[in-house]
């Protein structure tokens, strides 16, 4: 009889821990990246979209990963020269297709730039980034920054370390 109790208090043990293990999240590997969704209604800014020197937008764009999301990061910088990024290949066909065509207004000023890292609240999978981007009027020398094509990218970044961007051409101009 003991030697029952023994073996069944053993077996039960056992099935407690394999089930537990065969039921634990932490053992499966995060092999997706994380997404970027701008095709919403309210998703800003969106390629072709016109932004002033010396006001603020504000971000609307929603992330998602199969797990856990990390931080995301907003980097604007001219495109004077009209180098392209790859996720932009398709939006820079239409723009072009419109006829809608701008370099840059005169020869003077800088280049306006802007680059911020963002947190995620820990365990979000969904999250909608929502932030208020002030577009400076001018350098920190004074000069006026220069108006014309620009890129606005987005990076996230998830918890296990993969990330993806994605890049639209807006346009910043004088008031």
């Amino acid at each position: 009889m003991k030697n029952f109790l023994k073996l069944t208090y053993i077996t039960l043990a056992f099935s407690v821990f394999t089930l537990s293990a065969c039921n634990n999240d932490e053992d499966e590997i995060d092999t997706e990246k994380p997404t970027i969704d701008l095709s919403f209604n309210q998703a800003f800014p969106q390629n072709g979209s016109v932004l002033y020197f010396g006001e603020s937008f504000t971000l609307n764009i929603r992330l998602a990963d199969n797990f856990e999301l990390g931080a995301y990061s907003v980097n604007i910088h001219s495109n004077f020269d009209h180098h392209s990024h790859s996720t932009e290949e398709e939006e820079e066909e239409e723009h072009h297709e419109e006829g809608e065509h701008h370099h840059h207004d005169g020869e003077e000023g800088d280049g306006f730039y802007f680059s911020q890292d963002y947190t995620i609240p820990s365990g979000s999978k969904e999250y909608t980034a929502s932030n208020t981007i002030e577009i400076s009027a001018h350098a920190p020398d004074g000069d006026e920054y220069q108006a014309g094509d620009y890129h606005f990218m987005i990076t996230v970044t998830d918890k296990a370390g993969f990330s993806t961007f994605k890049s639209v051409g807006i346009e910043i101009k004088n008031r």
